[in-house]
């Protein structure tokens, strides 16, 4: 392997050379922290030498080097220095801004046009909207690498015009001294921004180049397992004639994951696809775990699986996403109340599940029971106890879905193993006197809301078991205190107001009826609009602390013994 290393300015970087960002690199997706960051340092260091750190690249051709590290900073140098050709032609500084272009564009031995950087990825959105000079002549879709470069531009293309506005404000001199100052100022920013130092290392193969990108990212902080993967992939699998399947297809498992409503992590997809398969590994172990089974000859089957993986995975977050709200209405709502208990250790048992129901290898009811006694279990685990596990509930997780994995398509199989999961989940019930006691401490106030849709989904849970009916839509019920809010610290506390056992789910309407009223006429009221109190509350003319916390015993006997039940 032979290396060079050289210190070198980003001035003599430019001229002469134009770089590739090659297939394995991720697209470019400096958010806006990290642009004002790289914007403050460059300004604070005018007049002064600034490292940056290193660059590693490969040969490709005369003159053309492809990026293996570095890319992120390269394009947002090359995205800055458009910004500052903007600004001096606002200033009507054409020849300067000639000047910077010069630095962006070449001519090749054909006299033709190229751009400092060429990207497969972001093309031709970056080089018609940013790098070239002149007015785009093309209209240019626009994906979400394509929304960071924009924002980027605009991000620098407005601190410089506020910057700039400092000295056209001055009132104490002329305009044209005014522009002279500016001039003068964006001048030093150009000069700082092409002194920037850096150490370039360059190698002359390409094999070289993925091993030294797997070498820097496994050692380095910053360690993203999708990068390494996509790296390793690409090593093996190369592109077919002009189209590139392999990057296609790791583009589209990282866009299903990144397009989510909510935020989900690519690094943790991989994670718990690799454990619902083949091993039980943290994050950081599993490159080294992959790297080992995916060779040239598997490459492919291994990528593919991982594309199929990622929607599936991404229903479990996102429940309007693959699943048909009528149809399977059940697991959605068992995949919400598992959002709502905030845990994760089931979610690669979830989606071997998840996969063998979508490939035809297990009936719905089954999938629905399956993942409802994994609701009920975590109601009582995590909601109500929040009790800890040392690593036994995630392995247990992990178990379940590489037995259903390895099962394949033998549905009487996988049955006995779901019944085997479910007679582990009963095993590691929660006690009764932990359960009744962690349920007591479940309460909801205006004050202290971080449980309100826990509190919502008891109550709900609880009401249509006991048979209760509901004016409206049940997406549309508030929560009510019997006892009212105004009474903490007039003879109740916050806890005996909040609990489960002063609660009740009425619609807005009903709601709006009862204001602060004493209890017996709420309790007229709500008969009058067809609800029903529990019959301890319904023959009492005052609710006390006594009788509020007896009634929300009585609420966690029945969430235990028949609501909750595994």
């Amino acid at each position: 392997m032979k290396i060079e290393s050289k210190d070198i300015r980003v001035e003599a970087l430019f001229k002469g050379n134009t770089f590739i960002i090659p297939r394995l690199q991720r697209p470019y997706n400096w958010e806006s922290d990290h642009l004002q960051e790289f914007w403050s340092d460059v300004v604070d260091s005018i007049g002064d030498s600034y490292f940056i750190g290193s660059m590693v690249v490969y040969t490709k051709g005369r003159g053309s080097l492809a990026v293996v590290d570095g890319q992120q900073r390269i394009t947002t140098i090359t995205i800055l220095l458009c910004a500052i050709r903007e600004a001096y032609k606002m200033l009507e500084a054409p020849q300067l801004a000639d000047g910077i272009q010069s630095y962006v564009e070449q001519r090749d031995r054909d006299n033709e046009i190229v751009y400092v950087l060429e990207t497969e990825t972001s093309y031709p959105y970056l080089q018609e909207e940013v790098l070239k000079s002149d007015p785009s002549e093309i209209d240019c879709q626009i994906g979400r690498e394509e929304e960071r470069i924009e924002q980027a531009f605009r991000l620098f293309r407005r601190n410089i015009t506020d910057k700039l506005a400092e000295f056209i404000s001055n009132v104490e001199q002329t305009p044209e001294q005014n522009n002279e100052d500016s001039i003068a100022w964006l001048s030093k920013l150009r000069d700082t921004i092409l002194d920037l130092n850096l150490i370039l290392v360059q190698l002359d193969d390409e094999d070289d180049a993925y091993l030294i990108f797997e070498t820097l990212n496994t050692r380095g902080k910053d360690l993203e397992l999708f990068d390494l993967l996509r790296n390793h992939f690409t090593k093996y699998l190369k592109p077919t004639g002009v189209t590139d399947p392999p990057i296609h297809k790791l583009r589209e498992i990282h866009e299903t994951i990144e397009s989510a409503p909510m935020e989900l992590d690519v690094d943790q997809f991989i994670v718990h696809s690799w454990q619902s398969r083949y091993d039980f590994v943290t994050k950081a172990k599993t490159f080294q775990k992959a790297k080992v089974a995916i060779k040239e000859s598997n490459a492919r089957p291994h990528l593919n699986r991982l594309l199929s993986d990622a929607g599936q995975w991404r229903s479990i977050f996102d429940i309007e996403y693959q699943w048909h709200s009528k149809k399977e209405k059940d697991v959605i709502r068992s995949l919400s109340a598992l959002h709502i208990f905030k845990v994760v250790q089931p979610t690669p048992g979830l989606l071997s599940l998840i996969r063998s129901y979508r490939d035809g290898h297990i009936k719905y009811r089954t999938l629905r029971d399956a993942i409802r006694d994994i609701e009920y279990f975590h109601f009582s685990f995590n909601a109500v106890t929040s009790s800890r596990s040392s690593g036994g509930i995630s392995g247990m997780y992990a178990s379940l879905g590489q037995n259903i994995f390895r099962a394949q398509s033998d549905s009487a199989k996988i049955g006995r193993l779901i019944a085997e999961h479910r007679e582990k989940l009963r095993f590691r019930e929660v006690p009764a006197v932990e359960f009744d006691a962690g349920f007591e401490q479940i309460f909801y106030t205006k004050t202290k809301s971080a449980k309100k849709a826990l509190v919502r989904y008891i109550l709900l849970k609880l009401a249509k078991h006991e048979g209760h009916q509901f004016q409206g839509e049940t997406d549309d019920l508030t929560i009510e205190h019997l006892v009212p809010q105004a009474a903490i610290g007039a003879g109740y506390s916050e806890e005996e107001v909040g609990q489960l056992g002063n609660l009740i789910l009425i619609d807005s309407e009903t709601n709006g009826m009862l204001s602060s009223n004493r209890f017996a006429d709420k309790k007229r009221i709500l008969e009058s609009r067809g609800y029903r109190l529990p019959e301890q509350l319904a023959g009492a003319e005052e609710l006390t602390p006594k009788l509020l916390r007896s009634n929300t015993l009585r609420l966690a006997e029945i969430a235990r013994e028949q609501v909750w039940k595994v």
